[in-house]
């Protein structure tokens, strides 16, 4: 019976959470060309893309030649954006939903700023010819160099 009970929790969770997705702030703002850049940030791997991994038909795609390598990925992608303020973001995994255009699960992560303010960006992690440390910023972040 507590077997049934959490496959049926998962289950409501797993429909439920791309709707949740939704009302989230989609981005943070956008960062000005002419804007003064912190030190240490790749000008050259941001993206003007205002979906690129804002949206589940948009997801940032990382991955590994490793089997289970698609989680470090994603957390290697994750560590090494930064925000406008030159400073390191903190992540959390929500969890997963939707899917890619290959059928597999897409994973949410709640994005946390340095001044507080929240999003979150959709990743593909079955991409394993989609190094980390070369896939753009979304807009209105940075990587570091």
């Amino acid at each position: 019976m507590k077997t049934l009970f959490k496959i049926i929790t998962l289950a409501i969770a797993m429909l439920l959470l791309p709707a949740y997705a939704e009302k989230a702030p989609k981005t943070p703002p956008a960062i000005a060309k002419d804007a003064k850049h912190p030190a240490g940030v790749d000008l050259k791997l941001m993206s003007d893309d205002a979906s690129y991994g804002y949206t589940e038909k948009n997801p940032i795609k990382v991955g590994s030649k490793e089997e289970y390598g698609g989680p470090q990925a994603e957390r290697d992608y994750l560590e090494s954006l930064l925000d406008t303020a030159g400073k390191p973001l903190k992540f959390r995994r929500l969890g997963s939903g939707g899917a890619s255009a290959e059928g597999k699960p897409l994973d949410i992560y709640e994005i946390t700023l340095s001044d507080g303010g929240k999003f979150q960006l959709w990743i593909d992690m079955y991409q394993p010819k989609n190094k980390p440390d070369k896939q753009p910023a979304p807009l209105g972040l940075y990587k570091k160099k």
